[in-house]
This record gives C-alpha cells, structure tokens and sequence, in this order.
C-alpha cells in the first residue's frame, strides 16, 4: 500500500533543515504519509566522498544523521534519496513526484529581500515549483 500524501523534505545539514525535519515529521505522524529524506551534494564535495556513492553511505553524515532521527522518533515512514548535482535543478526536477516540498529556510543572507528571507535555493524552489513548498524557519 502507498502512502496518500508524498512529501519531499530538503536537508542540506542546517539547523533550519532539521527544524523542517521536526514540523513535518509532527504534522504527518499521524497520516498516511511518507517523506523523501533529499540531500544534494555539490559536485565538488561528491569528489571528497566515497565512490560509489549509495544512500546509505551518507546516513551518518552530520549532514543527514540528525533529519533522519528525527524522522525515527516520529515513527514516520521515510526514504533517503542521495543526489548530486545542483540543489535548485535537482528539487525542481523530483518535485513533481511529491505532494509538497518541505525546506527549512535561514533568513540571514542574500541580495534581495526574498534572498534575505528564504535564501537562494529556497527562493529558487519556492518561484520555480508547480507543487506547494512549505517554508519551515
């Protein structure tokens, strides 16, 4: 049987990530939902990891580690997807798969204002995404 809602949750090691981690993981505790658990390596950190590269590899980077207890405590039903490449292209390109898109979002950097409130990939995500994004703080 398959989960009704699919959520894809973006981690990239923040405290902001992981704070999305626990709002959805609370919100769908109860529901027949699961979450793809999504970490993007940029091409040069890729390098620096070993070869091949698998999901599993990266479960106990502190990069993933914290997401995915998080996600354990909640007893919610999740998968871990590994991708490498651009974090902006590569949500774009899996979001049609999911429900919504879950990002944590930091708030401190950017040119404009929506930079400064969301950052770049968030804000990337957040005007490109034909799914709802849920912007966690």
């Amino acid at each position: 049987m398959t989960a009704d809602k699919l959520f894809l949750l973006c981690i990239d090691g923040s405290e902001n990530s992981f704070r999305a981690a626990t709002f959805i993981g609370e919100l769908i505790s109860e529901m027949d939902a699961k979450i793809t658990l999504l970490y993007v390596l940029h091409e040069e950190e890729a390098v620096r990891m070993p070869i091949p590269p698998d999901d599993n590899t990266y479960l106990s980077s502190s990069n993933i580690a914290p997401a995915v207890k998080i996600l354990e405590e909640l007893k919610v039903d999740y998968a871990v997807s590994v991708q490498i490449g651009n974090p902006k292209e590569i949500i774009i390109e899996m979001s049609p798969k999911y429900d919504a898109i879950v990002m944590g979002y930091k708030g401190m950097t950017g040119r404009s204002i929506t930079e400064v409130l969301f950052g770049g990939v968030a804000e990337y995500v957040l005007h490109h995404s034909t799914r709802p994004v849920i912007m966690v703080p």
